[in-house]
């Protein structure tokens, strides 16, 4: 078994370049040891080009994600852009079968700002999550931002069969730890 952690995108006036890695800075690295260690289950974290709000481009996300090992024992975890980035990957593809889709505060682009179209061309289904052995899981806080959550209601309105867990108070999920989602991994 498997997971790909598909990370979300920075606002315009953060840099990347000047962002060091550390692994105590954010939940997926947390994750990927609770996995790795106590599970056996590899998890693949891409680094996605052009990470921030206005410049990301589809195309080359999805160049990134062929990369990866994505089969029926695979597990999808996705933060804000990139919960939103693995609905858009599922829908255009099709083909793909996986074991699990976990979406962590997901972003859809619902107000349509991205210049380049990165949410558009592509539907919602449930037919996503029956191309799934072990279902989808989508996590919302109630004081994440209106993006967010105009996000969140689109996809639970769009995917009736995703389980839903609303938390209080989380914000946008920006933290070191997040056991929940581990909780979550079948």
């Amino acid at each position: 078994m498997n997971a790909v952690f598909c990370h979300g995108v920075m606002s315009p006036q953060d840099d990347w370049a000047t962002r060091e890695f550390n692994s105590v800075k954010g939940w997926k690295y947390w994750l990927q040891f609770q996995i790795e260690k106590d599970r056996d289950i590899v998890m693949q974290m891409p680094q996605f080009p052009h990470a921030h709000v206005n410049l990301m481009k589809y195309d080359e996300w999805e160049q990134i994600m062929d990369r990866q090992d994505i089969n029926p024992d695979t597990i999808l975890i996705g933060h804000s852009a990139g919960g939103g980035f693995i609905l858009k990957y599922m829908a255009r593809h099709p083909e793909l079968h996986v074991r699990q889709i976990i979406l962590v505060a997901p972003y859809l682009d619902t107000e349509n700002y991205q210049p380049f179209g990165f949410y558009r061309d592509f539907e919602l289904s449930n037919d996503i999550i029956k191309r799934t052995s072990g279902g989808a899981d989508i996590m919302i806080s109630d004081d994440d931002d209106f993006y967010i959550l105009n996000s969140f209601n689109k996809i639970v309105n769009k995917m009736p069969d995703i389980r839903v867990h609303k938390f209080t108070g989380r914000g946008h999920f920006v933290c070191d730890k997040l056991p929940e989602v581990l909780d979550l991994i079948k």
